[in-house]
């Protein structure tokens, strides 16, 4: 028998004895009014079930209603709060603890080789294409960061400084597809003519292997100014042409 069994049946005893005091009391009390005694033993009793039921009632207005509000109110101090943690942990039989111990221990065990089972290496398929996608995309960056160096040293002396960023930002744009949404064309120098522009566009074409009809309307749009007087399909036949004098070479790209 533990320690809340012995709690409770003292608790129960003196309610009881309880109960049967004042249900003497209220039997003396009906004889002292002339009553017999079979009525002052029904009063008995009556008082003894009426306090049983009454005591009942209290109980369970308290436990249910109550006694978690009270105690609610209580865990909000640390105080309390600390003394029903080790109250709780006390009262835990050893011999549950020491199997539930036992029983972890088995669990832990077993379960090792089931997460080893379920951590799988990648296949010799997944490490090549991984190790084939990141090498080319080294080589796509590394060729856009070359392009973007030509664009700078063969541009700054005919550009202003904000155009050249654009510029730049266009072509590393036109790098990952054939046409750009939105362009503000950018303005050279008037020593730039317009084979210099089509040479230009040739370069960074042929350096990302562009068709020559995406590089002239790719060219056509960004130096609207220099080349508006020629039609894209003029543009896309002569950006290859050499017969004039010019600034900007054909094919100079590789030497950035």
């Amino acid at each position: 028998m533990n320690q809340k069994s012995i709690e409770h049946i003292a608790l129960y005893s003196l309610v009881l004895v309880g109960t049967l005091v004042i249900g003497v009391l209220a039997r003396q009390f009906v004889l002292s009014k002339g009553v017999d005694d079979f009525s002052s033993s029904i009063a008995f009793f009556a008082t003894v079930i009426v306090l049983m039921a009454v005591y009942a009632s209290l109980q369970t207005t308290f436990n249910q209603f109550l006694l978690p509000r009270i105690e609610a109110f209580l865990l909000r101090f640390s105080a309390f709060q600390t003394m029903k943690n080790y109250n709780n942990t006390i009262s835990v039989p050893e011999a549950i603890i020491i199997e539930d111990s036992n029983q972890a221990i088995p669990n832990v065990i077993e379960s090792a080789p089931i997460a080893e089972e379920t951590i799988s290496k990648p296949s010799e398929y997944e490490i090549m294409r991984t190790n084939s996608i990141a090498k080319k995309n080294r080589a796509i960056q590394a060729k856009l960061e070359k392009v973007i160096s030509y664009t700078k040293q063969t541009m700054v002396a005919y550009m202003n400084e904000e155009d050249l960023n654009r510029l730049c930002a266009y072509v590393a744009e036109y790098s990952s597809g054939d046409t750009l949404q939105k362009i503000s064309p950018v303005k050279v120098d008037s020593q730039l003519k317009s084979i210099d522009i089509m040479h230009f566009g040739w370069n960074i074409g042929k350096a990302f292997g562009r068709k020559r009809i995406h590089t002239a309307t790719f060219i056509k749009s960004v130096f609207a100014h220099t080349l508006r007087d020629l039609e894209i399909s003029t543009i896309e036949r002569k950006m290859s042409h050499t017969e004039s004098k010019c600034h900007i070479e054909l094919d100079k790209i590789v030497q950035y």
